[in-house]
Parts: C-alpha cells; sequence; structure tokens
C-alpha cells in the first residue's frame, strides 16, 4: 500500500538543511523555540531516539496547534524508521492499545497524519479504539495520509486537511505470486467487468453492422454474433482465476465494508455507502491523488467527483503551522502523545 506517497514527495526538504526566511541554511536544533524552561517532550509509543526529546521546535508546534483546538494531539507519522513498522501494522495497533488510558472518556482528542498506509484491519481498529471513547474525534492531515491511512481518516468527527493535503484510494494491495509483486485487488475484479463491458458493445455494433448490410432477421443474425463475441472474449476469461478473482473481490469489500462502519456514525448511511464505494471503486489507480478539494466537494446523485467528506474550513493559522513542521514531517516517525518530562 505505501508505494505512492514517497514517490509524490520526492523534493522535500530535510530538516537539516532547512532554510529560514533570509534563505540561509538552519537545523532544527537551531531553529528550536524555548519552550518553558527544563520542559521536555517524549513520545509516548514511539521516537527513534528513545532516550532524546522530540524536537523542542516541533513540540511547539504540536502545543500550539493543541492550544487552537482546544484538544490533545496524538501523531501518527512514519518515515521509514529501520526500527519501527513503516506502516499501519499490529505493532502499531499495540501501541495505541498500550496507551488507551490516556485517551479520556468523552473528551475531544485529535490524531496528526502522516502515513502511507498499511493494513485496512489495522487501521480500522485503531480508529474504532479511539471512536469508542470519544465522540469528538478530529483527524488533521498537513501533507498525506494513503490506503489504509485515508481509511482511519474516515472515522473522525472532522477532517482537517493542509492546503496541498492528499487522501488516496482504498483499492486493496495483495501479493501477486506469479508476478511476484504488489498490486491492487482492483485490477482482477475491473478485468472482469470490462470484458462484460467489451462483449455486450460488441454484439450491439455487430448486430446493428450484420442488420443494416445483410438485410437478415435478428432470429437469424444473433447466433452468428453471439458466438463471434464468445469465441473473441473466452480465451482472455479462461485467463482469469476464479478462486483469486473471488478473494480479491472479498478483500475490496472489507476495505468498502470498514468505511461504511467507520462513517456511520457521522453521514448518513446512503452517503457513507456512496463515499466508501467511490474511494473502492472508481479511481483508475492505487496511487491516484484525492486532493482537499476533491474530497471536500459533495457528491451529485453519485456521479461527481466529489467525496462530500466533512472537512473543516480553510485556517491560515492552522496552514502557518503546517509549513513549519514541513521539514520534521519528512523526516520523523513518531507515533503517540507528546508526554511531558522535567530533568
Amino acid at each position: 500500500m505505501p508505494e505512492t506517497a514517497k514517490q509524490n514527495r520526492l523534493a522535500t526538504p530535510n530538516p537539516k538543511t532547512a532554510r529560514n526566511g533570509n534563505g540561509h541554511h538552519r537545523s532544527p536544533v537551531a531553529a528550536r523555540s524555548k519552550l518553558k524552561a527544563g520542559k521536555k517532550y517524549f513520545a509516548s509509543s514511539y521516537f527513534p531516539l528513545k532516550k532524546q526529546p522530540i524536537p523542542d521546535e516541533f513540540a511547539r508546534l504540536v502545543k500550539k496547534l493543541e492550544s487552537l483546538l482546544k484538544m490533545p494531539v496524538w501523531l501518527l507519522m512514519q518515515n521509514g524508521d529501520p526500527g519501527c513498522c513503516d506502516s499501519i501494522c499490529i505493532h502499531l495497533y499495540k501501541n495505541f492499545q498500550a496507551d488507551r488510558a490516556a485517551i479520556l472518556e468523552d473528551k475531544p482528542i485529535a490524531l496528526l497524519i502522516e502515513s502511507s498506509g498499511g493494513d485496512a484491519h489495522m487501521a480500522y481498529r485503531i480508529a474504532r479504539l479511539i471512536q469508542r471513547r470519544t465522540r469528538n474525534f478530529t483527524v488533521i492531515i498537513p501533507q498525506y495520509a494513503k490506503s489504509a491511512a485515508t481509511l482511519l481518516a474516515l472515522g473522525a468527527t472532522d477532517l482537517i486537511l493542509g492546503r496541498d493535503a492528499e487522501l488516496g484510494p482504498l483499492d486493496v494491495q495483495m501479493l501477486d505470486r506469479e508476478r511476484e509483486d504488489v498490486g491492487s485487488a482492483l485490477d482482477a475484479v475491473q478485468s472482469l467487468e470490462q470484458l462484460n463491458v467489451f462483449s455486450m458493445q460488441a454484439i450491439d455494433q455487430l448486430m446493428l453492422l450484420m442488420a443494416n448490410r445483410t438485410g437478415k432477421k435478428i432470429d437469424t443474425l444473433l447466433p452468428l454474433v453471439f458466438d463471434y463475441a464468445n469465441n473473441f472474449v473466452r480465451p482472455l476469461l479462461e485467463k482469469i482465476d476464479t478462486v483469486d478473482y473471488t478473494k480479491k473481490s472479498r478483500e475490496l469489500k472489507v476495505a468498502e465494508e470498514y468505511a461504511v462502519r467507520l462513517m456511520k456514525s457521522n453521514y448518513r448511511l446512503d452517503v457513507a455507502k456512496s463515499i466508501a464505494a467511490h474511494l473502492v471503486g472508481k479511481y483508475p489507480t492505487h496511487g491516484f491523488v484525492v486532493d482537499r478539494q476533491e474530497a471536500k466537494s459533495p457528491q451529485i446523485n453519485g456521479e461527481s467527483f466529489g467525496l462530500g467528506l466533512k472537512i473543516q474550513p480553510y485556517n491560515k493559522e492552522i496552514e502557518s503551522i503546517f509549513e513549519k513542521m514541513q521539514p520534521f514531517l519528512d523526516s520523523l516517525t513518531i507515533m503517540g502523545r507528546l508526554v511531558e518530562v522535567q530533568p
């Protein structure tokens, strides 16, 4: 699942080489704003430098975001750290589960996501773990939450997206053992759908052509047309593994059903089903970018490109925080809440 988000961010700045407003290089250490004297913050679940605090500047930005939103902000930032899972997985879920007592009952909570995705089952479990404890769950996406991370975000009461933030389709990625590669389960499912559409179109076109040219009755032409379509499509259909097709169809249904269940408390059931179906089956590739405008735009009879998600209005102050966070978002792996430690 994580294949495309990194490709979309090839030219992102590194915190070690980020520039200040005058164009001079600065490091996060040099740029850190001082917190209250002696105050340091650590991640409750994971930070690769286990004995080191989170950079002061980033901690300051998170605390400022908490002040603006008037709720605690938890972090799910994944950037390929070798010491931790690089995707949404069972270990990540267990981290949230171990820290669940810190989610105060019926109090608002925000989760900042920077993730390429992972396991849909684990994303669903994390979202439901939070939903069971609060009815005010905000997801913050400064840059991207793709695939299973999009699924997790659908469990939110409200979404805060950066101006250039993106979500992604929910078509499940599965290992193709013959090709020794990971691909979308939608490939096999849509292949059969496309063959069916082609067959119907071929029959209509050939029937019309032969009727105009020969003047013969439909009863006479129909067997000939069916025989042509059958001979044309059969070799293609025989290449489809029905067991594999069924398995992939079920996996796609899993993502769709999880999405509906996560959204049903915040959206009408018909709207939730429409959004879920759109995310699973309406995009041509797993890496398709669903930007803020598309995510927010309402659906019109299921035909509009929009999703109709509940996204909060653009906020310049929050966007300014996102811009300052970018070097850290692009380089750090942090999970959990900020824990204050006095020296």
